[in-house]
């Protein structure tokens, strides 16, 4: 359908004119007009289509925000748009999709948009801590067996308190003491355990992170 030049001005005059903050007003704008945008002008489509893409964010509809952002990614490359707004737009849009990646838990997908934003700029604190937190968040096979065995210790942990509680100090009162020593030995085992699993988990993710921008650096050094 075609649209006339005095149509689609007031068209984005009309977007331009909602409050940046009215995320939900701008949404439903959008998709009011969604193929109307399509006829405006390549700068002025970007221009809305990264408002409705930035709210969409905002409001939490991250799913839909992966969809318009690579659909912005692709027009970035074909249209070599590097700047908007002051901002390198193609490192800005990675890594608002790697954060709604992250929030949706899909952290193997937001781990490798964040590896390929840090090959660009292995200084960004920003997107190295994300990564790390990203990689706490897959729990490795270490992580898992260390909280397997918490949970066995535990479960022996509470074995021991039910002998205590219905043998020991009915029948052998002179074995109290001991069988309670084992129970706080077995308790204290399982909360190390579990302690040292997840303080592995931290150090390890950190070092993998930090180590790959580093290893960045270097080479571009």
């Amino acid at each position: 359908m075609a649209y006339l030049p005095a149509y689609r001005l007031k068209l984005y005059r009309n977007f331009k004119a909602i409050d940046p903050a009215d995320y939900h007003g701008i949404i439903r704008y959008y998709e009011r007009f969604e193929e109307a945008m399509t006829a405006l002008d390549t700068e002025e489509y970007f221009d809305c289509t990264l408002n409705y893409t930035n709210a969409l964010f905002e409001t939490g509809n991250y799913p839909q925000h992966v969809v318009m952002c690579d659909h912005l990614l692709e027009i970035v490359i074909m249209q070599n748009i590097e700047n908007w707004g002051g901002e390198d737009i193609y490192t800005r849009l990675l890594f608002k999709k790697s954060v709604a990646l992250y929030r949706m838990h899909e952290f193997a997908k937001s781990e490798h948009v964040l590896r390929e934003l840090i090959k660009l700029d292995p200084c960004e604190k920003l997107s190295i801590r994300l990564l790390r937190r990203c990689l706490i968040r897959q729990r490795s096979n270490t992580l898992m067996y260390t909280r397997a065995i918490a949970v066995a210790l535990t479960f022996l942990a509470a074995l021991a308190v039910a002998v205590e509680l219905f043998v020991i100090r009915p029948f052998f009162l002179d074995y109290y003491e001991k069988a309670l020593l084992v129970h706080n030995l077995l308790l204290g085992a399982a909360l190390l355990a579990l302690a040292g699993g997840e303080m592995w988990q931290f150090w390890r993710c950190h070092r993998m992170a930090a180590g790959f921008a580093e290893k960045l650096r270097a080479r571009r050094n």
